[in-house]
């Protein structure tokens, strides 16, 4: 496969500079409209004595879109231990792109994987690839290959890797936040802004969904939109895609969708039951009524698909 630089590149190449002007100049409308529905979210917040602040992060507006039980689950049991076997490829390999582009090539996997993780803190993710290397030392090994890809990004380009991107709405009571894998460009080094979100597991149409949120935070934060999404799966041509101004206001009206469907199940409304592949790790799956067919349905899943795992603020604060 070529470099993934490479690949950005020539998606950039294909990109109308007139499609990212127009891109942005719909952020200060669509902002506004995302301010309203959260003006709503807290009148009902207070109405019913619930004082709190109320936070979307990425991970729990997936949540939303996929089961709200899943959603209410999580946030109310948060799973803060280390990731299932699934999850621990996504995580790898998102440490192992750091590595690649800042560092260079690794010689030693499993070493520098847990070298970083120990770093950063996350002390129970490095037992679980311990575990995971003592019943095959060899687990990670395909990953870190993959993450030869991203040698060679030119410093002029100022790649950052897990970069947050927060924005706050009703004076500070509606936080929506993310962290992104892998940032290029952008209002700071004058350059095109690229976002790149690395994905261990089989593409899904919710990717998309992903990338275009992270799209509509940037341009919040910057003041300016990206002008290319991609996504990268290993041993896969990059998926880009242009940032224009429909994919930056349907990622807004899913954030609004959220804040109103938050709001309402924080005041006590019974969330309902979608049963999906997602049953698998709901800390519901145990009691839920639904979740049982959704199990059998979904017996010949890829268990190497990636599982969504990251803290329950989604590594960016306010």
């Amino acid at each position: 496969m070529p470099p993934v630089i490479d690949e950005v590149l020539a998606g950039l190449d294909a990109v109308d500079p007139g499609v990212t002007d127009r891109a942005t100049a719909t952020l200060a409308e669509l902002r506004d409209r995302v301010e309203a529905q959260c003006a709503v979210a807290v009148e009902l917040l207070d109405g019913n004595g619930v004082g709190s602040v109320l936070r979307v992060p990425k991970g729990r507006l997936a949540d939303l879109q996929q089961c709200e039980r899943l959603a209410v689950a999580r946030h109310d049991r948060p799973d803060d231990g280390p990731p299932g076997p699934a999850a621990l490829r996504g995580v790898a390999l998102d440490r192992f792109v750091l590595l690649e582009v800042t560092r260079g090539p690794i010689a030693d996997p499993v070493d520098e994987l847990l070298s970083v993780l120990d770093v950063q803190g996350e002390l129970d993710t490095c037992d679980q690839v311990v575990a995971s290397v003592a019943a095959d030392p060899h687990v990670v090994d395909d990953l870190a290959g993959a993450a030869a890809a991203w040698r060679g990004v030119p410093d002029e380009w100022w790649p950052r890797l897990q970069s947050a991107a927060t924005a706050q709405f009703a004076d500070g009571r509606v936080v929506c936040s993310g962290r992104l894998d892998v940032e290029l460009g952008g209002v700071l080094c004058d350059l095109p802004g690229v976002v790149v979100e690395v994905k261990s597991g089989a593409p899904r149409a919710s990717h998309i969904e992903e990338v275009a949120l992270y799209a509509l935070l940037v341009g919040w934060r910057d003041g300016l939109a990206p002008a290319l999404v991609a996504r990268w799966y290993p041993n896969e041509p990059v998926a880009v895609m242009p940032v224009d101004a429909g994919l930056l206001a349907s990622a807004a009206n899913r954030l609004a969708d959220a804040v109103e469907q938050w709001a309402q199940l924080s005041v006590g409304r019974a969330p309902r039951e979608s049963p999906g592949s997602w049953c698998r790790w709901c800390p519901d799956a145990a009691v839920c009524p639904s979740v049982a067919g959704a199990l059998v349905d979904d017996a010949a899943a890829d268990d190497d698909d990636e599982v969504e795992w990251e803290p329950p603020d989604d590594g960016a604060e306010p």
